[in-house]
């Protein structure tokens, strides 16, 4: 209950969190991995170019399972 009541006063600040991390990632020219529900379940990677992709681990690799275009 205290945990969910912090994450509800904080959530603004922990948006940013993400938002900066994103932009740092970019700027370093490698790619930022997340979580997105709006995208449905699993891992999203996000280019330097903005271009993002749902991955799977398989062996080891990467696996793209599908493409999504740049943000707007």
């Amino acid at each position: 209950m205290i945990l969910t009541k912090l994450i509800r006063e904080n959530a603004e600040a922990i948006s940013q969190v993400g938002v900066r991390a994103l932009e740092e990632a970019k700027q370093a020219g490698v790619p930022a991995y997340y979580m997105d529900p709006s995208l449905g379940d699993g891992i999203i990677r996000e280019l330097p170019d903005g271009t993002r992709e749902r991955i799977e681990r398989q062996d080891g690799r990467d696996v793209v399972t599908e493409a999504y275009g740049p943000r707007l």
